[in-house]
C-alpha cells in the first residue's frame, strides 16, 4: 500500500497510539457473581474440587480461587512450596495445616496463609469430609 506524506502523517499518530491502548486494556476479572451450582467440578483422587476463578487484576497480579471437599484421612497432595501466596478458608470440617513441619488443626472458620516459598501441607485427619475455599495471588498456580 502506497501512502503520500500527508496519508501518513494522519495515520502515524494512530498507530503511536496502539501499543498504549493495549496497556491500557489488560483483561482483567470482570465483576459478576460466580454461581456455586455453575461452577465446573472434578475429581482428584480423594478431593473434589470446584474452579471459581481465575485471571488477572488490575494491576496484573495473578489471583485465582477453589473450593475442595477433602475425604476423610486423606490428603490433597503432599507438602509442597510455590511462589505465590495461599489463603485457605475452612468452612466445615478440620484440617490439619502443615507449614514448614508444624502442624496445626483448624476447624471451621479458620484461615491458614501460607507465604511464597513455605512448605504447606493439608490433611483432613477425621472420619468426615471437610471444606475449604483456596484463593492463590501471584505467579505460579499448581
Amino acid at each position: 500500500m502506497d501512502l503520500s506524506r500527508r496519508q501518513f502523517c494522519v495515520v502515524l499518530p494512530a498507530l503511536a497510539a496502539t501499543p498504549s491502548l493495549d496497556a491500557q486494556q489488560v483483561q482483567t476479572l470482570p465483576s459478576k457473581i460466580y454461581n456455586f451450582n455453575e461452577m465446573p467440578t472434578r475429581q482428584i483422587r480423594t478431593v473434589l474440587n470446584r474452579a471459581i476463578f481465575e485471571g488477572k487484576l488490575y494491576e496484573g497480579c495473578e489471583v485465582s480461587m477453589h473450593e475442595s471437599d477433602l475425604a476423610p484421612h486423606s490428603e490433597p497432595h503432599p507438602p509442597h512450596r510455590h511462589r505465590h501466596e495461599e489463603m485457605v478458608f475452612v468452612t466445615g470440617g478440620q484440617l490439619e495445616f502443615t507449614i514448614n513441619g508444624s502442624p496445626t488443626l483448624a476447624g471451621t472458620g479458620s484461615v491458614l496463609f501460607a507465604a511464597s516459598n513455605d512448605l504447606h501441607g493439608i490433611r483432613n485427619p477425621t472420619a468426615k469430609h471437610a471444606t475449604y475455599f483456596v484463593l492463590a495471588l501471584g505467579p505460579g498456580k499448581d
